[in-house]
């Protein structure tokens, strides 16, 4: 092997994983937002949705007690380096937000995470 070979594969190794770590975080931040709604009927938490490039705007019927198919949906749809959005277009979703803080948590959640990923690195 020449250096320039060794270069070249521990840049690809280092791409992938920069590309795993960025999907797994994005995943890890839209999953605990899902997971941490309040759960009546399930349309709360069963309305979030994600997508890529610009956010929804409209609202879905889905009920989803468990948050599975949020979470699978978000799954299929986050990328590694795109702007992926995640939002809940129910009149209530703000107030239960202002109450519960169910994005506000895990957003603070990931920044301790990546934190103390750095610090450790």
């Amino acid at each position: 092997m020449s250096f320039s070979s060794d270069i070249h594969k521990w840049a690809e190794k280092t791409n992938r994983r920069a590309e795993e770590v960025s999907r797994a975080t994005k995943l890890s931040l839209f999953s605990g937002i899902i997971r941490d709604t309040r759960v009546d009927t399930g349309r709360l938490r069963g309305n979030w949705q994600t997508s890529t490039g610009a956010p929804k705007s409209t609202e879905t019927l889905r009920r989803d007690p468990t948050g599975a198919k949020a979470i699978q949906e978000a799954m299929q749809n986050v990328t590694a380096y795109g702007t992926d959005y995640m939002t809940n277009n129910l009149p209530y979703a703000e107030v239960w937000e202002e109450k519960d803080g169910m994005v506000a948590k895990n957003i603070a959640r990931i920044e301790r995470t990546l934190k103390e990923a750095v610090a450790h690195a």
